[in-house]
């Protein structure tokens, strides 16, 4: 990664708030730890509010960085309308941090075939669609793969107010599930739409 930005954030701002900005921080800052060995704290906050945004509708406010923070991008968010995923295999595909290059990611959603998105496996586990996580429901209760590509904002959130629990899940383990939602920055839980689980399509 040798350009000025390798990495990014997409951010909900709904009617001039921020969503989720500690836990935003806390992934860049990890994120910086990693591979530039950066120390200094991220403001989030501070940053933000310097900058001229809207202050009315639902936007996805998009931060591209690397060392410094680059100016963000404030964009009216349509969301996707994902209704059925395919399995595919991620190989050796590691995307823990948020990266501009989605090309790998690219690639296999290029598979998906008639279904809207890809649900992607590794090692044996379920663990994320392109663009979002996912979360399953059973009689008891909201879980979500425990290994994902990419830990997202929304995910956590979930899982420290207790409303998802994490667990291993396989593809043949699916029967065991009654339907699913897909949840990300843009997208809360609530938000979210439910699915029948037989909208993955496991050939």
């Amino acid at each position: 990664m040798t350009y000025r930005f390798p990495f990014f954030e997409s951010i909900r701002l709904k009617d001039g708030v921020f969503g989720l900005l500690p836990l935003h921080e806390a992934r860049m800052q990890r994120t910086q730890e990693a591979y530039f060995a950066r120390q200094a704290p991220i403001r989030l906050e501070t940053f933000l509010q310097g900058q001229a945004f809207p202050r009315q509708g639902l936007l996805k406010c998009r931060i591209a960085y690397g060392l410094a923070l680059d100016r963000p991008e404030f964009i009216p968010y349509h969301k996707k309308d994902i209704c059925s995923l395919r399995l595919v295999d991620a190989g050796d595909l590691d995307y823990r941090f948020k990266s501009t290059d989605r090309s790998a990611l690219d690639a296999l959603f290029a598979l998906k075939q008639d279904c809207d998105d890809v649900l992607m496996v590794k090692n044996g586990l379920i663990t994320d669609s392109t663009y979002s996580n996912i979360v399953f429901y059973s009689k008891q209760g909201w879980f979500t793969p425990h290994m994902p590509l990419l830990p997202g904002v929304q995910r956590e959130q979930l899982l420290r107010t207790y409303r998802i629990r994490p667990r291993r899940i396989r593809p043949e383990d699916l029967g065991n599930y009654l339907s699913f939602k897909l949840i990300n920055a843009m997208l809360p839980f609530d938000e979210a739409e439910i699915h029948d689980i037989s909208c993955i399509n496991t050939c």
